[in-house]
C-alpha cells in the first residue's frame, strides 16, 4: 500500500483562542513580563518609560508608556506587532534590540491579563489603537481578529501621545492574574520596583528614565562597587566571532565597609542591605549574565557549574554577550534563562575557581577586622573545636579568656562559678537554631557590628577590667591591652571617651 501523496501542502493553521490560552502559560512572572515589554520600550528607541500599576477598587489594570518611536499603519506595522513570532530570531538584529523571538509583547501581556491594548503614534502620523482580547476572539469564527477601540476608552492614554511627537502606550485589562487583595497588590509593585531596578540598572545609569507610578526607578547594581572590590576581565576566547566578556568580582566582605567620607552620614547597614537584593547577600553569589546591558539572571546563582556555600558568598561573574549569540547561549522566550555554551564551561569554572578562592581569603580578613595589637590567640570568646567522636562541631566559651582572667583576678566572681557558669553556657548554644536561621538569610550573619555604641554593661565590663589592668601597668597600656579583645576592638573611640 504506498503512501498518499499530495502536491500541495494541507493546512494546519492553529486554532486562535486555543493556542492563545495555551500562551498565557509559558512561565512569565509579573516582573519578567514588564521586563519584556521595557525591553521593546527601549528598542524604540525610548528614553523615558512608565509603567503604572493602579488598584481601580478590585479592578486592576496596568499601563505603560514610552517615548519611543511608535508604530503607524504604514505597512501594518502595528498589526503586526501583534502577530505572534513577528521577527525570525535567525534573522540579523540591530546590536540593540532586546528583542528575540518576536513573542514578547504579547506572550508577557497575556500571561497576566485576557485584554492587551496598544496605542502608538509615530511622527507624521495619525495615532493608532488596536487591542487583543481573548474574550473577543472567543466568540468569533474566524478569530484571529483585533478589535478596534473606541476614542472614549483610551481618552487619557491620548491625552498622553498628543504632548509626545511619537509614542507608545500598552494597556492591560481584565488582569485576572493580578492579586486578589490590595495589601498584596501593594506589595506586589514594590517587588516589581527591586527587579526592574536591577535588571535596568545600566540603562539607567547611562540616563533611560524608567519610572513606576510616577516614582522614578535607582539603578541597583548586584555588585557593589567602590568598597574594596577586586576586578578582573577578559574575553571568552572560544566560539567564533560570538564574542563574550567575562569579569570576575571579589566583593569587599561587609565588615570591612567604612562610612563614607562626609562624616559617616552614609548608613553602611543601609547600604548592605540595598546589596541583598533578592535572595539576601550570600545567596547573590554566582553568575551574572547580561545581553546587550540588560541583565538576564538578577537572581545570580552559577549556573550548575558551584554549588552555593559560605566559601563563594563573596565571589560575582558577569558576562557579556551580544544578541547575535543568542542561539549559542540558548536564550529563553521569557529572557530570563540562559545556558552557559559547553565550549565556554571551562574557561569560565576556571574563572569561577579563582574567584571562590579570593572570596575565602577575603572572608577570613572580614572575620578578623582587630586593630594592629590584636593577638589572635587571645581575641575569641568563643572556641570552636571538631568533636571526632561525634563527627560535629563544637561551641565553647574559652575560661581562659583574659578577661575571664582578670575578673578572677579582680575577686568580682569566684573562678569555680565563673567555670560552671560558662560550662553552662557553651553547652546550650541554640545551634540548631543558628543554622535554622542561616539557612533563612544568611545575610544577616554577614552584618557588621551595627551598634552605635557600646551597651551600658559591656561599658562597665571594660571599666573593671580597664582599672585592674592598671595595677599593674600604664593608662595606656592597659587601654591597648583592652583592644585586643572583641567586643571592644570595634569601640575604641567611646572607650577614650569613657576610659581615658
Amino acid at each position: 500500500m504506498g503512501i498518499n501523496k499530495l502536491t500541495v501542502g494541507e493546512d494546519f493553521t492553529p486554532d486562535p483562542i486555543s493556542l492563545l490560552e495555551s500562551n498565557r502559560n509559558l512561565g512569565y512572572s509579573i516582573e519578567e513580563a514588564i521586563s519584556d515589554l521595557i525591553d521593546n520600550s527601549i528598542t524604540a528607541g525610548a528614553n523615558e518609560i512608565s509603567y503604572e500599576l493602579h488598584w481601580n477598587e478590585g479592578k486592576p489594570f496596568f499601563l505603560l508608556k514610552d517615548n519611543g518611536k511608535g508604530m503607524s499603519n504604514v505597512d501594518n506595522e502595528l498589526i503586526n506587532s501583534f502577530r505572534l513570532g513577528s521577527k525570525n530570531p535567525l534573522h540579523d538584529r540591530d546590536p540593540n534590540d532586546l528583542g528575540r523571538f518576536g513573542f514578547g509583547m504579547k506572550t508577557a501581556s497575556l500571561s497576566q491579563a485576557r485584554s492587551l491594548t496598544v496605542i502608538s503614534k509615530k511622527e507624521g502620523y495619525t495615532t493608532l489603537a488596536r487591542s487583543l482580547d481573548l474574550n473577543f476572539i472567543a466568540k468569533l469564527k474566524d478569530g484571529w481578529k483585533l478589535k478596534l477601540v473606541e476614542d472614549s476608552v483610551i481618552e487619557g492614554e491620548l491625552g498622553y501621545l498628543d504632548a509626545l511627537s511619537s509614542g507608545t502606550v500598552l494597556r492591560w485589562d481584565d488582569w485576572d492574574r493580578a492579586p486578589d487583595l490590595e495589601d498584596d497588590f501593594m506589595a506586589l509593585a514594590t517587588d516589581i520596583n527591586q527587579y526592574i531596578s536591577v535588571c535596568f540598572h545600566r540603562f539607567i545609569e547611562k540616563g533611560i528614565k524608567i519610572s513606576q507610578n510616577d516614582y522614578p526607578l535607582e539603578p541597583c547594581s548586584p555588585i557593589p562597587q567602590g568598597e574594596g572590590t577586586d576586578i578582573f576581565s577578559g574575553p571568552l576566547s572560544l566560539a567564533g566571532n560570538k564574542k563574550a566578556k567575562q569579569t570576575a568580582y571579589i566583593l569587599q566582605h561587609p565588615r570591612c565597609w567604612k562610612d563614607n567620607a562626609d562624616g559617616g552620614n552614609y548608613d553602611v547597614i543601609d547600604r548592605f542591605n540595598s546589596y541583598r537584593l533578592f535572595e539576601g547577600f550570600e545567596r547573590q553569589q554566582g553568575i551574572y549574565i547580561y545581553r546587550c546591558d540588560r541583565l538576564l539572571t538578577p537572581k545570580g546563582g552559577w549556573l550548575g557549574l558551584l554549588k552555593k556555600g559560605n566559601a563563594a558568598k563573596l565571589a560575582r561573574v558577569v558576562i557579556d554577550y551580544p544578541n547575535d549569540a543568542d542561539a549559542l547561549w540558548s536564550l529563553d522566550i521569557t529572557k530570563t534563562n540562559a545556558s552557559i555554551p559547553f565550549e565556554f564551561k571551562r574557561e569560565i569554572k576556571r574563572c569561577i575557581d579563582a574567584v571562590k578562592n579570593g572570596s575565602v581569603i577575603k572572608i577570613v580578613r572580614g572575620n578578623r577586622i582587630v586593630n594592629r595589637n590584636l593577638t589572635l590567640n587571645h581575641s575569641q570568646i568563643w572556641k570552636i573545636s571538631d568533636d571526632k567522636e561525634y563527627n560535629s562541631y563544637k561551641y565553647i566559651v574559652d575560661v581562659d579568656h583574659p578577661i575571664f582572667k582578670n575578673l578572677i583576678a579582680n575577686k568580682k566572681i569566684m573562678e569555680r562559678d565563673l567555670t560552671m557558669l560558662l560550662e553552662v553556657i557553651s553547652s546550650n548554644l541554640p545551634i540548631t537554631k543558628i543554622i535554622e536561621n542561616n539557612d533563612t538569610d544568611p545575610s544577616k550573619h554577614d552584618r557588621m557590628v551595627a551598634k552605635q555604641e557600646l551597651s551600658k554593661s559591656e561599658l562597665e565590663l571594660a571599666r573593671v577590667i580597664f582599672l585592674h589592668q592598671m595595677k599593674t601597668e600604664t593608662k595606656e597600656a592597659a587601654f591597648s591591652w583592652l583592644l585586643n579583645f572583641e567586643p571592644y576592638v570595634h569601640y575604641e573611640d567611646q572607650l577614650k571617651k569613657e576610659l581615658l
